[in-house]
């Protein structure tokens, strides 16, 4: 580790790739440091990268899911390998730590496609059977908000130490609203609000609660992770519905997953965070309605 822990590092393609399989397990970072979209910075055994080419990255094509990146990467990558070898170093300003597995936005009841041990540093790789698991939720190559919000309650249902449905989860989502919103969550904030104006105001009231969710309670934290997956893809150029529902292409899971490619013409389409209050509270109370009926709680 050099003095200077901004520099940028010349990786060679097994060093990428490497680094890409152990450590950036993220979808989207994964995928932009496996094509040199972001570059790493300090060294390739304690990987840096920039916030604001985060941020720019996610803002590329219009809108502000740039904005939200920054808050997901500050908040749940700020420590970097001290002396000791563990995540106990804080990373300097500007910049966040690669190290995905072991972090403090690794959790358990995760998907298990691209790590294994949330807890053990450098445990990333890839699950085929695990990413099967979810392809085969799809119809026609598409699959609905609703059935991935089912997978999700599938893994934390597999975790005896997944966290869930904490005090304030259930205060976020109100007494009621998993029996009054709808199996899919599909017109919620239509129904909760009557202006564009008290719309933009109660996204940011909900995204701030969400995220402060993100890390207390599981459920939350992987409705966050895959309402990324949907906001990032919402608008793309030939995006469909399932039964009224978003839904994403398998193809582009399969390409950020597996490839660690971004789907093409990524750059063109924008990619708001207000999506990601939209699906994340969607796959929160798909996955919340799966998890009860699982564990046989009454309605």
């Amino acid at each position: 580790m050099g003095n200077n822990l901004d520099e940028l590092v010349t990786l060679t393609d097994g060093d990428r790739a490497l680094l890409v399989e152990k450590k950036a397990t993220c979808p989207f970072i994964g995928s932009a440091v496996a094509q040199d979209r972001l570059a790493v910075r300090n060294d390739v055994e304690n990987p840096l990268a920039s916030i604001e080419e985060v941020r720019s990255l996610g803002n590329t094509g219009g809108a502000d899911l740039g904005d939200l990146l920054v808050v997901f990467a500050s908040g749940n990558h700020a420590l970097m390998r001290g002396n000791s070898g563990k995540l106990d170093n804080p990373v300097p300003s500007g910049l966040f730590s690669l190290e995905f597995p072991g972090s403090q936005g690794s959790h358990p009841g995760h998907s298990g496609i691209l790590q294994g041990s949330p807890v053990m540093l450098g445990s990333g790789r890839l699950s085929e059977g695990d990413f099967a698991r979810l392809a085969s939720r799809a119809r026609d190559g598409w699959i609905k908000r609703s059935e991935v919000g089912c997978f999700i309650a599938e893994n934390l249902l597999k975790d005896p130490k997944a966290k869930v449905f904490g005090k304030n989860t259930a205060a976020l989502l109100g007494s009621d609203l998993l029996e009054s919103a709808g199996a899919t969550g599909s017109g919620l904030l239509r129904t909760l609000l009557s202006s564009e104006e008290e719309s933009q105001g109660t996204h940011r009231d909900i995204e701030e609660k969400l995220t402060k969710l993100l890390g207390e309670d599981n459920l939350v934290g992987s409705a966050g992770e895959f309402g990324l997956l949907f906001a990032f893809l919402a608008h793309r150029p030939g995006a469909r519905t399932v039964d009224g529902e978003p839904a994403v292409a398998v193809d582009d899971l399969k390409s950020m997953f597996v490839d660690k490619r971004l789907p093409a013409g990524w750059e063109a389409w924008k990619k708001s965070r207000a999506d990601w209050v939209s699906n994340t509270m969607g796959l929160l109370i798909s996955a919340g309605k799966e998890y009860r009926a699982s564990r046989g709680v009454a309605k």
